[in-house]
């Protein structure tokens, strides 16, 4: 278990872990001092991350870090800031002929561990396709089953797409990104992670978009999933991602979200 207990060196017994989990931390009377319980532990962290002191004790945990603005994120960025910036973010399909570097992908990738997963269960697996055969063989293998599917919205789109030439699934992005995992619950984990990493590559001048048919493709067609993307297990979403080629001039516009209970707030 990577949470080991308290160093009561270091503790100086304020309980701010009574409050972080009240799960795996109790206060004892009789020994007047908060005790750790490891059987309920789900290693999410919370402790050490609150604990002033820094008297959590833990192993094998992964990177612990601290920045400046890490207590108060809202003066990280001000809201209008990440407003513009959330709001600038558009489906990019057109990308240059450039690789992204590895030290790069791993930033976005470093991203992406920090989104939120149901009980902080973390079985996501990630796979980059990145040879541009390999990415013309699913392209065309996804193009393929879903002209077979005689879907009314797009087989007969994607049968002129592919006479042509044109590539409509990926569009001739540099990499292809895909997260998957054994974990039914991952559905939604990977719709965060996923959104995580959108946002991280834009910040480093990437573009990106979810590729939907690739996604329903690949999650209803074990051939091609497990002999062409090398995958087993569930498919939960796929991006594209790349130096884009497009550029946007102005944010279009997006209708309100209908809200209930928003006018009994003062």
């Amino acid at each position: 278990m990577p949470i080991l207990g308290i160093d009561y060196e270091k503790c100086n017994a304020c309980k701010i872990c009574l409050n972080a989990c009240m799960r795996c931390f109790r206060y004892d009377t009789e020994q007047d001092k908060v005790i750790f319980e490891q059987n309920l532990c789900d290693s999410c962290g919370r402790c050490i991350c609150r604990c002033p002191t820094d008297a959590i004790l833990y192993e094998n945990i992964g990177e612990i870090t601290t920045f400046e603005g890490v207590q108060e994120p809202s003066k990280l960025i001000p809201y209008e800031a990440m407003h513009n910036f959330l709001s600038s973010k558009r489906s990019i399909r057109g990308f240059k002929n450039k690789k992204i570097p590895r030290n790069v992908m791993e930033k976005v990738l470093n991203s992406m561990k920090y989104a939120p997963t149901a009980a902080n269960i973390r079985e996501l697996r990630c796979t980059i396709i990145s040879d541009d055969d390999k990415i013309k063989e699913l392209s065309n293998a996804v193009m393929d089953a879903i002209i077979a599917s005689n879907n009314a919205g797009y087989s007969e789109n994607l049968k002129k797409a592919k006479e042509l030439g044109i590539d409509s699934i990926f569009y001739k992005a540099p990499h292809v990104m895909i997260i998957h995992s054994d974990n039914p619950s991952d559905t939604m984990n990977s719709t965060i992670g996923l959104t995580y990493a959108m946002v991280s590559a834009q910040s480093l001048g990437l573009g990106s978009c979810w590729i939907g048919l690739a996604h329903g493709v690949l999650t209803s067609n074990k051939e091609i999933r497990e002999e062409i993307a090398g995958i087993r297990g569930n498919v939960w979403g796929v991006i594209i991602i790349g130096y884009p080629t497009q550029k946007y001039y102005r944010v279009p516009p997006r209708p309100d979200i209908k809200t209930k209970g928003l006018d009994e707030l003062e």
